[in-house]
């Protein structure tokens, strides 16, 4: 009865307490009049006083409902909101809501991963999507023809290195002065100057399963190819992290380590352009990003 068309996500990591919080709105065409709105959630709790639905395009514009109900089915992976109006045909909505999920072990959903550097152990986190996990990491239409673009915004330590879909459009230190902080600051009240927000670019349409982000102490080279049919400069990048640990269980020095990594890095700005040419359609990213992880 409803369709997203685009997703705002402010995604809040906190590797300290080993818990995300979130807040995603979501653009929704109605399709047929409706006064519950599905779709599913798994392994998050939602913040009840902080869901809600504007509307656009009805008798009274830009008003603002809270959901009359709000039920969880663990088994099916959905969470429906029932609203005290129907929403008619043609109406547009932005569905708000806030939530906070925790990191473990499982390698899906947005999970965090450790290595160790000095002798004490390091923490980063990643997201592993495929095929209907987008759901553990913000409440989604997690189905691969319900396609839509997203606005990703990252939340994490000044420290931290915060990687995503698209290129970084801006990225600046928490004041209390800031609209941003503003803006963010009932749905992520823990924020301070110790925090910074990194914010991308929109992405091309595309499911929920290929959205990625990654947020943690991270290093990288870079390149860059320029290609043959869109004739773009396309920035080349390898992230990781560089510990011990990887150098002795793979009986590698650094200096190899780092050779494995250029070649990777050679072998991305060698492949992307044929990939052009054979498939004859251009890349449609900015960028190219790779994470290494353990």
């Amino acid at each position: 009865s409803v369709k997203p068309s685009h997703y705002d996500l402010t995604i809040q990591t906190d590797l300290d307490n080993s818990v995300f919080k979130g807040l995603v709105k979501i653009n929704l065409d109605v399709k047929e009049p409706t006064s519950t709105i599905v779709l599913n959630s798994s392994k998050l709790k939602l913040n009840k006083g902080l869901i809600k639905a504007l509307v656009t395009f009805v008798q009274t514009l830009n008003e603002k409902l809270a959901p009359s109900n709000c039920s969880v089915n663990d088994k099916d992976k959905q969470v429906t909101f029932t609203f005290p109006t129907t929403f008619q045909s043609g109406t547009q909505l932005e569905l708000e809501i806030a939530f906070t999920g925790t990191f473990d072990s499982s390698n899906v959903g947005y999970y965090r991963a450790s290595y160790e550097k000095d002798g004490k152990k390091r923490y980063y986190t990643l997201n592993q999507f495929e095929a209907i996990n987008a759901r553990c990491a913000f409440p989604c239409w997690d189905e691969p023809a319900l396609k839509a673009t997203f606005d990703v915004t990252l939340i994490s330590k000044t420290d931290m290195v915060n990687i995503s879909n698209s290129a970084v459009v801006l990225e600046k230190a928490f004041s209390p002065n800031d609209q941003d902080y503003l803006d963010l600051k009932e749905a992520f009240p823990t924020l301070n100057d110790k925090w910074k927000i990194t914010k991308f670019h929109r992405t091309p349409k595309m499911s929920t399963y290929i959205v990625a982000f990654a947020s943690g102490p991270f290093e990288y080279i870079e390149s860059k190819v320029k290609l043959p049919i869109s004739g773009m400069e396309v920035p080349l990048r390898v992230y990781g992290t560089l510990t011990m640990n990887m150098i002795l269980s793979s009986l590698l020095s650094t200096a190899d380590i780092i050779h494995q990594a250029q070649f990777a890095l050679d072998v991305k700005a060698q492949v992307l352009p044929l990939y052009e040419q054979l498939f004859d359609v251009p890349y449609p990213l900015p960028k190219l990003d790779t994470l290494v992880v353990s």
